[in-house]
């Protein structure tokens, strides 16, 4: 009885922040699974943002001197927060904060949940919130974040306007759009946290020393670049790096379908696409292609004994709705840990209906096939849907909500590589891999040089294209990511180095005893927490 009391009571502190965090931000109790909030949206007033604050450093103290790893997780994200609120001064700052919470208000409802209802009732309260926007907005914001969240601002409009269909929320997003714009002028502020740089990444990755990660990723993106290069060499003798990025590129959708067309015939019947609601063969055919990689690297983990997988499977592969007007194309929406089971959506990414034959062209050179198949290891099977599925039935509720990111995607990362080893997919498929493994090392070059050493626009696409060797379009989307999202493109790299290190330094412990899936599996039952934890539990430090 003393047991369970004593158990209770640890746990008392996580279960009132989770239920005080979720009332606070109804959209991420959706997410969640949880669904007695659906029907609200966010207040974030200046006295609630204080009362806020107020409980999360009442918390803070409440856990003070607690070590297990649960009451770790809460303690960095509460630090997380606390910071955001009191020296970022995120909502005055931040116009993404803002246009963040609608672009995310209906979408669980909507496509996982099948809650129309609640979605437009949720919906009907954006004109209250973008009118605390814009009475906590100041010029203290940056001119380029202004001008990004009008853009998703006007693209929540078309969605609520055109698609799902609430004219009030579309109005009051037309609205805040225009105040986006006049405040763009007059702002001040700079999208680099610069000093404030090394404390986000802290708190974020437990990485201490900006300038010394600066330091290795440099080396590991030269060590990547050699790589690459000598597997082109020994698999193309003669052929140069550049040469092989382009091939892979050139073996896509669009590609195939013009081919086609050109000579009379094919499978790819056509590459052009009449007005939706009007079929599209080259959509239809992505859409099958992308499903059967789904099913493909199923059968693929099973036989090859990765990782045991979560029965029964509740993954829908699928196009996203029509109604998707001006939002994302693409996207996986997971069950969370107050219904696990309920079923995870991977919309595949498909080009814009609007989008030109050149805009088209361009997005299958980026989703070409052997980067699909390659990717598809990541982000579903056995990637992301197997870590998040696992997560949201732990029964320890925080490492679900409050993951430890750099574990996340170092698990995603780590399942491209395991699978090439094993024999998903070709040298082409690989060369696909190397190149993103660069592009990974890159993002954290490009973060941590944007907001501490100054680092241009120009000097990032330069560098990207040139020294990282990857696309303009890529290239301009970093500099997006890094101003937007600090510093959460780093953590493919370091999640990446982290677990394949954990990798390597439990298959020499264990030895013959050794075998990939008790180790992935123990992986999944521990949780997404942070690896030098895992590490202790698994080599017994």
């Amino acid at each position: 009885m003393w047991v369970l009391l004593l158990a209770a009571c640890a746990s008392a502190p996580h279960e009132q922040y989770l239920d005080r965090y979720f009332h606070t931000f109804p959209t991420r109790a959706t997410a969640a699974g949880r669904h007695d909030l659906d029907r609200e949206l966010e207040r974030l007033d200046a006295a609630d943002r204080a009362s806020w604050l107020t409980f999360n450093q009442q918390t803070r103290a409440a856990l003070a001197g607690r070590t297990d790893l649960d009451s770790e997780l809460l303690g960095r994200a509460i630090d997380r927060e606390i910071f955001a609120l009191t020296t970022l001064h995120t909502p005055e700052r931040d116009p993404l904060y803002w246009t963040g919470i609608v672009s995310s208000s209906v979408v669980f409802l909507l496509v996982r949940d099948n809650r129309a209802e609640e979605a437009k009732a949720r919906a009907r309260q954006i004109p209250r919130l973008l009118r605390t926007a814009e009475a906590t907005l100041t010029a203290d914001a940056a001119p380029e974040l202004c001008a990004i969240a009008a853009a998703q601002a006007r693209a929540s409009a078309q969605f609520f306007g055109e698609g799902f269909k609430v004219p009030e929320a579309a109005a009051a997003l037309e609205h805040f759009a225009k105040f986006l714009d006049e405040l763009k002028t007059r702002a001040t502020g700079s999208p680099r946290l610069g000093a404030n740089y090394a404390e986000v990444l802290r708190l974020s990755t437990g990485e201490r020393d900006p300038d010394a990660l600066l330091a290795r990723a440099e080396r590991d993106l030269a060590a990547k670049r050699r790589e690459a290069e000598a597997f082109v060499e020994a698999t193309w003798p003669g052929s140069d790096l550049r040469t092989v990025f382009a091939r892979v590129e050139a073996d896509n959708h669009e590609a195939a379908g013009r081919k086609a067309q050109g000579a009379g015939g094919g499978r790819r019947e056509d590459t052009t696409c009449a007005p939706p609601p009007a079929p599209c063969p080259l959509i239809d055919d992505w859409i099958a292609f992308g499903t059967h990689l789904v099913d493909e690297a199923e059968a693929f983990t099973k036989s090859h004994d990765v990782v045991t997988l979560p029965e029964p499977r509740t993954l829908v592969t699928a196009r996203s709705p029509s109604y998707f007007v001006g939002q994302s194309v693409g996207g996986v929406y997971p069950a969370g840990p107050y219904d696990p089971e309920a079923p995870t959506l991977y919309f595949l990414p498909v080009p814009p209906d609007d989008a030109t034959p050149a805009q088209r062209e361009a997005f299958f050179r980026d989703f070409n096939d052997h980067f699909m198949r390659m990717i598809t290891a990541h982000e579903i099977l056995p990637g992301h849907y197997v870590q998040l599925k696992y997560a949201a039935r732990n029964p320890h509720k925080v490492r679900a909500v409050f993951p430890d990111d750099v574990y996340v995607e170092g698990w995603g990362t780590f399942c491209e590589r395991t699978m090439l080893d094993l024999g998903w997919g070709g040298p082409l498929e690989r060369v696909a891999h190397l190149k993103k493994q660069m592009e990974n090392i890159a993002r954290t070059i490009v973060d941590i040089r944007v907001h501490t050493k100054g680092m241009t626009r120009d000097e990032v696409r330069r560098f990207v294209t040139e020294e990282a060797m990857q696309g303009p379009q890529l290239a301009s989307n970093m500099w997006t990511r890094s101003i937007t999202s600090a510093p959460q493109i780093t953590f493919y790299y370091l999640g990446y180095t982290a677990v394949r290190r954990l990798y390597d330094d439990v298959r020499a412990a264990r030895g013959p005893a050794f075998r990939l899936r008790d180790f992935t599996d123990e992986l999944m039952a521990i949780g997404p927490v942070p690896i030098e934890e895992v590490r202790r539990m698994m080599l017994r430090q």
